[in-house]
């Protein structure tokens, strides 16, 4: 069942309560309005039965016969109204309404003898009396009663409409809480599944279930649309792989095709005019072989050294420390290319728990870029940002030479990929690229074409203590 239909359900169930509350409330209030008529119709009896017994009264103390006569008249319309009472049946005693109209019909047979006989036989005025009497305590018997009852119907009627508000406050409670408890578990599974997807693992997220709400068809919309973003990044990740194997292979060709070349070149010449060569030109084609070996070698050792990066051994030191051994390295090609060097660092900084030695390697990496960058000279800067705790330290190598255009950024850390033509391997910031992840670091470039200069920004973890 979809969250939808679950509230409506609850709904409809809520309505349906609160409707029988409702009924229930009109049909106690239509009781008790049932018994306050009957109480006024009753009152009503019992005043005109005091009015009779006061006619009465007056007749047996002056012999009045207009009194008695007044008291027949009155009689006989209560006794009309008595019959009317009959519709309200269902609210009185029927054993007392009997009762009351039996002796009120007897009080007035008695009436009416006592007009015609003029005088009355003896204790006939102690009889009628009493008879009175009878009919006005049943009255007021009566009408105690019904006041009796509609008192004992507004408190259960008070009691029901509570208990009732109280059973619907607690369907509230229970639907509310059954809600709340479905709503959370299927947010806590989303949850989990974006975490899972933000994480990588995409896989492991793989459900079989067929959604029922609309919690879990988002929840299986995300998944559908993670799995696709996943496939789509494969293949991209593919494409760019494939891109950098013909980077690396081109490159290879290239750094490897001109030294075999030059070798293929002096064998030739060499077989050519060996009988005119003496020795020492002999060792001087022999020579320029080797170097072209040599050249070979050390292209392959380059290759090595970027598919075998060695472990770093980690120990503490102050970024401004190993800055400064780079810098050392590279001062005599900054003073013959005649290039400024800024030098800035926040103090504070923390220490670095870095491979002294590939560090410097990868600065000193930068800072010949920067170098070949200026030709004509320029301004280097290197910033060094103490971070907050917790964070990385920056170390910022900034140049103002040409730039690098915005479209080969993306391949600048690929391995045989260089700005500088012929005059580079390719593998210098590769190398550098794969040191600063070996230290869990980060290294970056941003750069402006049209002579706006290119930043390096080289982010590694800050040790636990800090340096002076």
């Amino acid at each position: 069942m979809t969250i939808k239909k679950r509230i409506f359900l609850a709904i409809a169930v809520q309505a349906v309560m609160i409707l029988m509350v409702c009924i229930f409330s009109y049909m106690a209030f239509r009781n008790m309005l049932s018994k306050l008529q009957t109480i006024e119709r009753i009152d009503d009896l019992n005043i005109s039965l005091l009015e009779m017994r006061k006619a009465e009264k007056n007749y047996f103390l002056y012999k009045d016969v207009n009194s008695l006569e007044e008291a027949i008249t009155r009689g006989e319309d209560r006794y009309g109204k008595i019959q009317a009472l009959e519709g309200y049946g269902d609210t009185l005693n029927p054993q007392a309404y009997e009762k009351l109209r039996d002796n009120l019909e007897l009080y007035l047979q008695k009436a009416r003898s006592l007009l015609q006989e003029q005088t009355p036989p003896p204790n006939y005025e102690l009889e009628f009396r009493n008879l009175g009497h009878s009919l006005t305590a049943l009255s007021e018997t009566i009408l105690r009663t019904e006041r009796e009852d509609i008192n004992k119907i507004i408190h259960a009627s008070i009691i029901r409409l509570i208990g009732s508000l109280g059973v619907i406050f607690l369907l509230q409670l229970l639907f509310g809480h059954y809600f709340f408890k479905v709503v959370n578990q299927e947010l806590n599974r989303l949850q989990w599944l974006m975490q899972m997807i933000s994480s990588g693992k995409i896989h492991e997220a793989v459900t079989n279930e067929v959604p029922h709400n609309e919690i879990q068809m988002a929840g299986k919309a995300l998944l559908d649309m993670a799995r696709e973003l996943d496939k789509r990044e494969q293949e991209l990740f593919q494409a760019k792989k494939l891109a950098s194997i013909g980077v690396l292979i081109a490159g290879v060709a290239h750094e490897l095709g001109n030294p075999l070349n030059n070798i293929a070149m002096l064998g030739q010449a060499y077989m050519s005019i060996y009988d005119m060569l003496g020795d020492e030109e002999k060792k001087t084609f022999m020579g320029d072989v080797l170097n072209q070996t040599e050249r070979i070698q050390k292209i392959i050792l380059k290759l090595l050294d970027f598919s075998r990066q060695k472990k770093p051994e980690l120990e503490n030191y102050h970024p401004l420390e190993i800055v400064n051994r780079g810098v050392e390295l590279v001062a005599n090609q900054l003073k013959i290319s005649n290039i400024k060097l800024h030098l800035n660092a926040d103090e504070p900084l923390p220490m670095i728990q870095v491979d002294a030695p590939q560090i410097e390697q990868v600065l000193i990496n930068l800072m010949v870029n920067a170098i070949q960058a200026m030709p004509q000279g320029g301004e280097m800067y290197i910033d060094i940002a103490s971070p907050p705790p917790g964070e990385q330290v920056i170390i910022a190598v900034r140049d103002t030479g040409r730039g690098i255009p915005r479209e080969i950024l993306a391949n600048i850390f690929d391995p045989f990929f260089s700005t500088k033509g012929t005059k580079g391997t390719g593998l210098g910031l590769s190398v550098s690229y794969g040191i600063v992840k070996e230290h869990g670091g980060e290294i970056t470039v941003s750069s402006e074409w049209e002579g706006k200069g290119t930043t390096f920004s080289i982010k590694l973890p800050a040790a636990a203590e800090k340096g002076a």
